[in-house]
């Protein structure tokens, strides 16, 4: 019972990340220049990526449910401040204290959880949360006309999933885990400096790092430059192709995550990254409509399988008092990611064309494949 509370805690807070699909299209209501756009809707991401390892050494599984809590508490506020703030500093100051919130509620949030991951059942485990925290971005986008009409515009919108945030205070507060439940008092002191400096060169880290940027980079990638290529092609309902991704990343996920944990998850990485390799290739060369979208069924799976699969390494080859602070460090990788891939994205379009931009994901797939097939993971286990 523990984890499904979590589990529902964990819903709701990426119920107020996915609640900002419409936020696009409320800027343009405002009297905002729009050279501000990108930067309001980006500070988000930014100081989330700044503040994720500055914040997360401190979090440990003695403190996390009370962080946790306050997190979700300043969610709340963020989410209310925004019908205070319509010129563009005042979104960026609002957005910046958004940002902030969720790497505290997020990073708690994970903290407990770790103590609860099955050792022997941990990519398994990851794959079961990325599924619910991949819920929201499913339900909540289709429902927001309708809210936005029957509310009354999108502040009061945000006034709405803010009170819903509220129920995650009660939700943490009955998934607590008992205090100092394994590994003593040691395991509840925040990370010191030495141990945060011997981790980052621990190269096993480096490597799964490193292979998750390449990962999410590529993401990142088709999400935001599939359209623009589908369109050239004379192919219209390119959404759909993130639908069937998404379909490919649950089912297998929920059909098969008990097999992420009986192979070997070195071997099964890097051979997932060498077959979005060649998917992102086949993606860079394809020119009708059945195969463009029968490869986002296929990319789908690929992602399906590496993301869980890669959190359970770092999980298992991660010391238990690490395993929280390097847990995120992983979702750190997604958020640079989903930074370093658009920044790179515009302006390898701009000279060499949207089949440049899949052809670089096949060789970020492939380059992240080869340092994982070279892996060598001593003083602990692999899967």
């Amino acid at each position: 019972m523990p984890m499904v509370l979590l589990m529902a805690a964990s819903f709701l807070a990426y119920a107020n990340v996915a609640v900002f699909f419409q936020f696009y299209g409320y800027l343009r209501a405002l009297a905002i220049d729009p050279a501000w756009y990108g930067t309001i809707i980006g500070t988000f991401a930014a100081v989330s990526l700044v503040a994720r390892p500055l914040v997360t050494p401190f979090i440990h599984k003695g403190n996390a449910p009370g962080i946790a809590a306050v997190g979700a508490v300043l969610a709340t506020a963020a989410l209310g401040a925004y019908s205070l703030a319509d010129g563009p500093w005042g979104l960026l100051a609002v957005r910046a204290f958004h940002g902030l919130a969720f790497v505290v509620l997020g990073g708690a949030l994970m903290a407990v959880f770790i103590e609860m991951v099955p050792t022997d059942r941990s990519a398994q485990f990851f794959g079961i949360l990325s599924v619910v925290v991949m819920i929201p971005n499913t339900i909540v986008p289709p429902l927001l006309p309708w809210l936005d009409r029957s509310l009354g515009g999108f502040t009061q919108v945000l006034g709405c999933f803010a009170a819903l945030m509220v129920l995650i205070l009660p939700l943490i507060w009955l998934s607590r885990p008992p205090a100092m439940s394994q590994g003593g008092v040691g395991s509840t002191g925040a990370l010191s400096r030495q141990e945060i400096v011997a981790d980052l060169k621990d190269r096993r880290m480096q490597v799964l790092l490193l292979a998750m940027l390449g990962l999410y980079s590529g993401l990142a990638l088709v999400f935001f430059f599939l359209d623009g290529f589908g369109r050239t092609l004379g192919i219209g309902g390119t959404g759909l192709f993130l639908t069937l991704a998404s379909g490919g990343e649950i089912g297998v996920r929920l059909l098969a995550g008990s097999l992420f944990d009986r192979l070997d998850k070195v071997k099964l990485a890097a051979g997932t990254l060498a077959g979005l390799a060649l998917a992102y290739a086949g993606l860079s060369a394809v020119n009708q409509s059945w195969a463009f979208f029968s490869l986002g069924l296929v990319i789908g799976l690929g992602w399906g399988i590496a993301m869980p699969v890669f959190n359970g390494l770092i999980f298992d080859l991660s010391t238990p008092r690490l395993r929280a602070f390097n847990t995120n460090l992983g979702m750190q990788m997604y958020q640079a990611g989903f930074f370093l891939g658009p920044f790179i994205g515009a302006p390898v379009v701009v000279h060499g064309g949207y089949r440049s931009i899949f052809a670089g994901c096949a060789l970020l797939a492939l380059v992240g494949a080869g340092l994982v097939w070279g892996f060598k993971p001593a003083k602990g286990k692999a899967g």
